[in-house]
């Protein structure tokens, strides 16, 4: 029944893979730290047709942001600061439009999202090589935020703050008050690190983390990965004549002042052993690379920030996962799709890593899990609820929603139900998301068979911001 149960996996993410058009997929599970289960799909070289190995280099994107708050909470356990420490106090530069407001963000505030940065496009500036973005364009978001003539590269981090000060933006509230994933926010992470231990982000990293864990297939810089015999092509998306065309991409991105919020290459083989540290409370194999109380401190859900998962510190926490706690985080960027989850009560551990942006690990990941635990293939741990709407009170949600990172979506009501519509999408084949309403401005919906949750906050009972990849969406208009 087990090889029969794994068989059926292996055919479902195969049609995953497939829909998505992934080139190369890599998965590994351990249980108790031995290896339990390894699988590939594709290729880490589709032209060349080289295979996909547990020590393939590929990119785990932000799943780099629990390395980012490893190393906070090592600092903490030096003595050399605190998570309740007011930002200013290691960075006394930084400046948002309210200042007030500025004063009150703690460390802990950036670890958790909850600072108040909305979605910015400081990454436009500070990533080379990302996916085409013409800033010239009128209608580029960068414009509503930063004057053309502040618009410079973004190289260090006196750069980093500086142009944050400059930017044109509103605080989405007080820290604490609202979780919006951001990026900014862990960039401001890499910058106290760098200061508080005196080394550049990178050497912190490999010194206090990577090498002790033996990690020593990974790095932050692609200049690094020629160093390295298996390191996988990473593929792109651009325009063609019907369906967007994939192509290998020789241009990884590269961001070095903002490296904490998600740079880091690695292999299966290595973040297989990083995991190790969530299981274990610390330690991978001999070494403690972090106190038993500072991995309870990360992976203790400090706020909501979804249906029903919580955000720790560089993790997501959903503290009933059939039954235990599940630890996991994802990742995407150029070339790149990660995904790493840890079931610690049950002693299992899941790495899944591609070489294509958007691919279903998490969906791929829980599917295997559930294989790994003897459960249905598609079985969810989430229940949503009917929660009935009256249709004159969605006109609430009707409007623009933008943000600095891109995003542009329509909320519209046709025929008596709510929709969210991506006008970034070719007018051609708009996406668009039916909405269904499970609990007080929350919603559910679907794409390519998954389930998601979609919500809206208010201010004063005003609709203010649509939450949508776990990012907070200013309204724009009514």
């Amino acid at each position: 029944m087990a090889n029969e149960a794994w068989s059926a996996f292996e055919r479902l993410a195969a049609a995953e893979i497939a829909e998505s058009r992934a080139p190369g997929v890599i998965m590994g599970i351990n249980k108790d730290g031995q290896s339990y289960y390894r699988t590939t799909f594709g290729y880490r070289d589709a032209e060349h047709k080289l295979d996909m190995t547990a020590d393939t280099v590929l990119g785990v994107a932000s799943v780099s942001k629990s390395l980012t708050s490893i190393a906070i909470l090592q600092l903490q356990e030096a003595g050399k600061l605190s998570v309740d420490d007011p930002v200013l106090a290691y960075l006394p530069e930084l400046r948002t439009p309210d200042q007030k407001k500025t004063e009150q963000m703690k460390i802990h505030h950036l670890l958790t999202h909850s600072a108040g940065l909305p979605p910015l496009p400081i990454d436009f500036l500070a990533v080379k090589h990302q996916s085409p973005h013409d800033l010239t364009s009128a209608d580029h978001p960068i414009h509503r935020f930063l004057k053309k003539e502040d618009q410079k590269p973004i190289l260090t981090h006196e750069e980093l703050l500086d142009t944050l000060a400059r930017m044109n933006y509103e605080l989405l509230g007080s820290p604490g008050q609202y979780f919006s994933y951001s990026n900014d926010s862990y960039s401001l992470l890499g910058v106290i690190i760098a200061r508080v231990s005196g080394k550049p982000y990178d050497v912190y990293i490999r010194e206090h983390i990577l090498t002790p864990a033996n990690m020593l297939s990974s790095s932050f810089f692609p200049a690094e990965l020629k160093h390295f015999p298996d390191v996988a092509t990473i593929y792109d998306f651009r325009e063609g004549s019907g369906e967007p065309e994939i192509f290998p991409d020789p241009h990884r991105e590269d961001g070095p002042a903002v490296l904490a919020n998600g740079f880091m290459n690695s292999t299966l083989r290595d973040m297989l052993n990083y995991a190790e540290i969530f299981r274990t409370g610390g330690v991978v194999g001999k070494e403690r690379i972090l106190s038993a109380e500072s991995v309870r401190l990360m992976t203790e859900p400090h706020i909501r920030c979804d249906y029903n998962k919580f955000y720790g510190y560089g993790l997501m926490i959903q503290p009933d996962y059939f039954g235990a706690k599940l630890i996991e985080h994802g990742g995407s960027m150029k070339g790149v799709s990660a995904h790493l989850a840890i079931l610690p009560e049950r002693g299992i551990t899941a790495v899944a890593l591609a070489n294509l942006k958007g691919t279903p690990l998490q969906r791929l990941t829980h599917s295997a899990l559930n294989v790994a635990e003897e459960r249905e293939l598609e079985a969810s741990s989430v229940v949503y609820r009917d929660y009935p709407i009256e249709a004159e009170r969605l006109k609430e949600y009707v409007g623009r929603y933008l943000s600095g990172e891109g995003a542009d979506f329509s909320a519209v009501v046709e025929n008596g139900s709510l929709s969210i519509q991506d006008n970034t999408s070719p007018p051609a084949a708009k996406l668009t998301f039916n909405l269904q309403p499970v609990g007080e401005d929350s919603f559910l919906t679907k794409w390519r068979g998954r389930e998601f949750s979609i919500c809206f906050t208010r201010d004063e009972g005003t609709v203010k911001n649509l939450v949508f990849g776990l990012r907070q969406i200013p309204k724009i208009n009514g």
